[in-house]
């Protein structure tokens, strides 16, 4: 029983839960629903992809991660980044190869959480992905102008976007202009309505202050509807839309299938090799930053341990089942879990409700899809990743720390000029690159003077760092009888550190000098012993069992003769060889 309660987390929350639980899910899965909806007809729509696909990868991945979940404000979906790199890896390809992109997506996923890889994520730092998030927002709104402004056309990146927007410009339509802009400022006023102040004095206070909110948090959907509601007269009267609207489309709940391992596109057919070979990179980029997306979720909203390896291994199960459904990679969203825990959620059960709604709008609105217009999806998308460009990060660095200003700026930089996945991973090989640099170059507190120097750390010491450390010990403690190293101030050390120790004992004894190691964790003994430090200069007492009288009694270790002296260091001249 304990082992299914690990595995499949429903069973532990359907033991303890109440009517009280069950209306705030029932409230938090309806809003979370409303806002889905729309959002994940609009990604689906950035990606290239019909409003079907978008609401097939909404459904499914709410309905498996409300029983295997753990995370309450974690709702799995589209995102506007997961829509973004599935069109860059998909833009020129049929359906068949997204579908694959989602199943080999939540192949790696299932892989890095068996092998417990999820540390990897950590190797992206914070201004990276903060450069790395503010570019794609960039760029996902530069995308959707052309859908705001009713311009048609095909681009490849960023700037050849923007070149072909302006080249385009003459082709603009008035009608998607106005429908857009004006849909972008009642998003944006919408947004702030929940933060109205209702006088104390009104009867029906609370009532307006949660129509309000209501409001507030269903209006994508509102917005969508009422844009829909006007291309409906239009056509239904006779009238030409004066804006462009999406593609007919198959309405209905999909059915089960399995991921397409074969596809003809013209008079070529692929096999599943060349299918995995034209998408890239796709299926190693998208799982890494689909794991990131849910990690930085957890981490804001959970107060305490994340079970990151199972959280890992439910996002892959969401993708490979949602494969069998015609989805696109899937994974969680800031703008989902905000949502969903403003609305009081309880339990991942929320979930089931916001699955609910979509297969009903898979069931029951498919006919009307055609009537959305393009202009007001472009609309929801912009005012949705307008608050996800943090311009603030900027400021700050530029205040407090050059280095991760220069990062956070060359990652925004390359992945506008050179594409997402380039400026990625160039941001990831700085991140990597700074962390090396502060590993080979660790903060030392040396105390200088003539008869004792005192040595003390924050960091590893480690083999990037042997050089460093030895070269600071050489320079200030030279004037000193005796160096003592307080190794409880290190949090690590390795192999190649430990050789840098014991040379750096030896070069001392040379000059008439004495290095101690203080205050040794038993378990770098045995390491330093193998490296050639001599057991008297390890002392795993603490500094505070030092003193000047007795000093010289501890340091008492016979001298080496001259010729143990040629042969060590013949042997470490060999081992160095």
């Amino acid at each position: 029983m304990e082992l299914l309660q690990r595995h499949i987390p429903i069973i532990r929350w359907l033991r303890n839960y109440t009517k009280e639980d069950a209306i705030c899910d029932l409230i938090a899965g309806i809003s979370i629903g409303l806002t889905m909806i729309p959002q994940s007809i609009a990604y689906a729509s950035l990606a290239g992809l019909s409003p079907q696909t978008g609401l097939n990868s909404a459904f499914m991945g709410c309905m498996i991660y409300a029983f295997l979940g753990t995370i309450k404000e974690v709702v799995i979906g589209p995102s506007s980044l997961m829509a973004l790199l599935t069109y860059e890896y998909t833009r020129s390809l049929n359906m068949d190869f997204v579908v694959l992109l989602c199943f080999l997506c939540g192949i790696v996923e299932f892989i890095m959480g068996i092998l417990r890889l999820g540390f990897l994520v950590e190797f992206i730092s914070s201004p990276v992905v903060s450069g790395f998030t503010t570019a794609t927002s960039v760029i996902i709104v530069g995308s959707q102008l052309k859908g705001l402004m009713g311009i048609r056309f095909k681009s490849n990146g960023f700037l050849d976007n923007i070149y072909q927007l302006f080249a385009n410009a003459h082709k603009l339509r008035w009608g998607d202009t106005i429908l857009g802009v004006a849909c972008i400022i009642i998003l944006l006023i919408l947004r702030k309505a929940q933060e109205l102040k209702v006088p104390e004095t009104w009867k029906y206070r609370n009532y307006v202050k949660k129509g309000l909110w209501l409001v507030s948090l269903g209006r994508n959907f509102l917005i969508v509807a009422a844009a829909s509601f006007v291309a409906y007269l239009y056509k239904n009267n006779g009238y030409q839309t004066p804006f462009v609207t999406t593609k007919a489309v198959e309405g209905g709940i999909p059915s089960l299938t399995l991921p397409p391992f074969s596809t003809q596109i013209g008079n070529k057919t692929y096999d599943l090799g060349e299918m995995v070979t034209e998408l890239g990179t796709g299926y190693i980029v998208i799982p890494i930053i689909a794991v990131l997306a849910n990690v930085a979720i957890a981490k804001a909203f959970v107060n305490g341990p994340v079970e990151a390896t199972h959280e890992m291994l439910t996002l892959s199960i969401c993708n490979i089942i949602g494969s069998c459904v015609q989805s696109m990679p899937t994974t969680g969203a800031f703008t989902r879990s905000a949502v969903v825990s403003a609305s009081g959620v309880r339990t991942p059960i929320a979930s089931i409700y916001a699955a609910g709604l979509a297969l009903m709008a898979l069931g029951f609105l498919g006919p009307y899809f055609h009537y959305i217009p393009r202009a007001t999806l472009s609309a929801v998308l912009i005012a949705a990743v307008l608050f996800l460009i943090d311009w603030k990060i900027f400021c700050d660095l530029w205040k407090k720390s050059w280095l991760d200003f220069f990062c956070v700026t060359f990652t925004l930089v390359s992945c506008l000029a050179l594409g997402i996945e380039v400026g990625l991973l160039i941001g990831v090989m700085m991140g990597i690159t700074h962390l090396v640099y502060k590993t080979s170059r660790p903060p030392l507190n040396i105390e200088p003077g003539k008869e004792v120097t005192t040595v003390s750390g924050r960091n590893g010491l480690y083999f990037s760092a042997t050089d460093y450390f030895n070269g600071k010990l050489q320079k200030y403690a030279s004037g000193s009888d005796t160096v003592i190293i307080d190794c409880s101030t290190f949090s690590g050390i390795d192999f190649t550190a430990a050789k840098g120790l014991a040379s750096l004992i030896n070069s001392f004894q040379k000059r008439g000098q004495k290095l101690m190691l203080v205050n040794v964790p038993r378990k770098w003994k045995k390491l330093l012993l193998s490296a050639g430090v001599k057991e008297g200069y390890i002392r795993c007492e603490s500094m505070d069992e030092f003193n000047c009288e007795n000093m010289q009694l501890l340091l008492q270790i016979e001298e080496p003769t001259k010729t143990e002296t040629s042969q060590h260091t013949e042997k470490d001249g060999n081992h160095s060889a």
